[in-house]
């Protein structure tokens, strides 16, 4: 929608007010028309905690992801993840008619990998962003979704989810970071002006609770990897999905990897990040990451070809061999944003075959492009 010139300059001032107010490195994407456009993660910002575990209002996409590899009391292996979205219906600049309107959406993933008996449990749900339904704070680390939460309390993190067969109830502490996933936390997706997303992680929380799947419930210990994410203009024209992982070393390191990918399933970018055991990160940039992928399993559901198996070659270390702990950890979302992805726990190997480490491998795009979504 066009507006007129009073009202141009109306939203630039308030654009230029909430600028101010909130970050003067984000800058605002430009448009010839003069409309209010989302905010863009173009430069670094100054980043406050835990405010910034909050919502950022302005940016179109916004994401808490988390992700785990848990044991049983007796040595069940699971993995997990619970995820909340928020995309909003306009920027933040754009005034809304009537106060019933909405300004976002939430979607939330949840998914439970139970190794040891091959099953994959998942549920998902969307909500229009109401108290009392779906909010995110603005302050710290408080989004909900119905009965789902991912809240930041005294003794840590809460996390709580129910659907139908699966259950979680688990607290995050401690941990590495905040990790800012790039310069000033600007994680670049490609040359383009904007595309980018401020991003930063929690890599190494450590995680207590509570699984149920059908009825069954386990007590669990492990590790958690938590990422924050909030961009408007991630993906170019000539991107179709991402491969991600995040690993947790053995001895105390960790490693993010992100490749963006073309529509013939070459890297169209592609960088990383290597943490040290005392949280310190090394921005990786593509010349320094080889990736090659081998033993894809095809979902029966959405015909998509998830590979299985990553050899990771940083420069500087030795190999690694990262796979996923079991082959259909593939979410189908019917009922939220109609995504079809692969979220997987997954083990790392070092030459000789021994386990050194463990994460979390995501694929998109595989059974359908997301280019336009994000």
């Amino acid at each position: 929608m066009r507006c007129g010139t009073i009202m141009i300059l109306t939203l630039a001032l308030l654009v230029q007010r909430d600028l101010c107010a909130a970050d003067q490195s984000t800058s605002m994407a430009t448009h010839p028309a003069g409309e209010p456009q989302y905010l863009e993660a173009r430069s670094s910002r100054a980043w406050s905690f835990p405010r910034d575990h909050g919502r950022h209002d302005g940016f179109k996409t916004e994401w808490w992801y988390f992700t785990g590899n848990l044991r049983g009391a007796n040595g069940q292996r699971f993995g997990y993840q619970l995820t909340f979205f928020r995309t909003a219906l306009a920027p933040a600049a754009v005034a809304r008619p009537s106060p019933w309107a909405a300004t976002d959406l939430y979607f939330a993933h949840a998914a439970i990998s139970d190794i040891d008996a091959n099953r994959f449990l998942v549920g998902d749900r969307l909500e229009r962003g109401r108290a009392g339904i779906a909010v995110a704070s603005d302050r710290t680390l408080d989004v909900s979704l119905l009965d789902w939460s991912a809240r930041a309390e005294p003794d840590g993190i809460h996390l709580r989810a129910h659907h139908k067969d699966l259950d979680i109830d688990l607290r995050c502490t401690g941990g590495t970071g905040p990790v800012l996933q790039g310069p000033g936390g600007v994680n670049t997706k490609g040359p383009e002006p904007g595309q980018a997303s401020y991003y930063y992680s929690m890599t190494r929380l450590q995680t207590t609770g509570r699984l149920a799947i059908s009825g069954t419930s386990f007590d669990v210990t492990g590790q958690s990897w938590m990422d924050h994410e909030f961009s408007s203009n991630a993906l170019g024209k000539q991107q179709v999905g991402w491969d991600w992982m995040g690993l947790q070393m053995d001895d105390g390191t960790g490693l993010m990897i992100y490749r963006l990918r073309d529509a013939s399933g070459a890297s169209d970018y592609l960088s990383g990040t290597r943490i040290g055991s005392d949280g310190t990160p090394h921005y990786l940039t593509a010349d320094e990451i080889q990736l090659a992928s081998s033993r894809s399993w095809k979902s029966p559901r959405t015909g998509g070809s998830y590979p299985r198996e990553w050899k990771v070659k940083i420069a500087g270390t030795a190999p690694l061999t990262v796979r996923t702990l079991m082959p259909n950890q593939e979410l189908t979302t019917e009922n939220s944003t109609k995504v079809n992805y692969y979220e997987g726990a997954a083990q790392v190997l070092d030459e000789a075959g021994k386990e050194v480490g463990a994460g979390y491998l995501e694929m998109t795009g595989y059974a359908k492009s997301l280019n336009g979504s994000f």
